[in-house]
């Protein structure tokens, strides 16, 4: 774990501060007195901790953690922080961690530069991240499937198909809890554009989200419906 982003929605002197999230160091985890939150299910598990962010920042530095990235918008501040990784069995990385590392060379590259830092690294590798664990989920990959076969589809927007990055910010169509998830992603074709609505469900929290066969909307502008097949007679 080099890589580790707090974030606070108060100001430096005010808690809660979030810390982590569900592959984050626990021991660490409890020197800072965080807490696993799982307001939002399994997916999306994060730290809580209700230190503010200065003595959170106070205690990272005294470990070797440094600041890289900081960021503020709005009542939202967000800071990330790097630290050396001890030695050990090398490990394969995952995507998430390279493009972390790619982030990390760019960022020093322009240090010693002498360029000027603009302050939404740290909300822009959060927002990565976040992009990354929504690909992830199953129901994500499921539609991307269903609107690549879909030939009403195709014909109305136009191939090749094009998937955008979904909206953080909208939490009405984007948004996982403990058994639902619903999420509006952007698709380009050709042609046209529009959005793709998919609903999952769950029974249980610890259960995975399975596509919700009889609620999956493409170009939800109404432009266009499903043509019923003729019966015959």
């Amino acid at each position: 774990m080099p890589y580790l982003l707090i974030s606070t929605q108060i100001r430096m002197e005010c808690g809660p501060t979030f810390v982590g999230d569900g592959q984050s160091d626990i021991e660490l985890m409890e020197r800072l007195n965080a807490k696993l939150s799982k307001q939002l299910g399994n997916e999306f598990q994060e730290y809580v901790t209700p230190l503010p962010p200065r003595m959170v920042l106070n205690q990272l530095e005294t470990e070797g953690w440094k600041v890289i990235g900081m960021a503020g918008i709005g009542q939202t501040c967000a800071w990330t922080l790097y630290r050396e990784p001890t030695t050990g069995p090398c490990k394969q990385a995952d995507p998430s961690s390279q493009f972390l590392l790619w982030c990390k060379r760019r960022l020093w590259s322009k240090i010693a530069a002498g360029g000027f830092i603009v302050g939404s690294t740290g909300l822009y590798l959060a927002q990565k991240s976040v992009q990354y664990k929504v690909r992830s989920l199953p129901h994500y990959k499921e539609s991307l499937k269903i609107v690549g076969d879909h030939e009403k589809a195709k014909d109305v927007l136009g191939v090749p198909i094009q998937i955008g990055a979904v909206d953080l910010s909208d939490r009405l169509h984007n948004y996982v809890d403990k058994q639902k998830s619903r999420l509006r992603i952007p698709v380009t074709g050709a042609i046209d554009c529009g959005y793709m609505d998919v609903l999952a469900t769950r029974g249980d929290e610890k259960d995975q989200l399975a596509l919700n066969d009889g609620i999956f909307t493409i170009y939800d502008t109404g432009r266009w419906i499903e043509e019923e097949k003729p019966t015959n007679p």
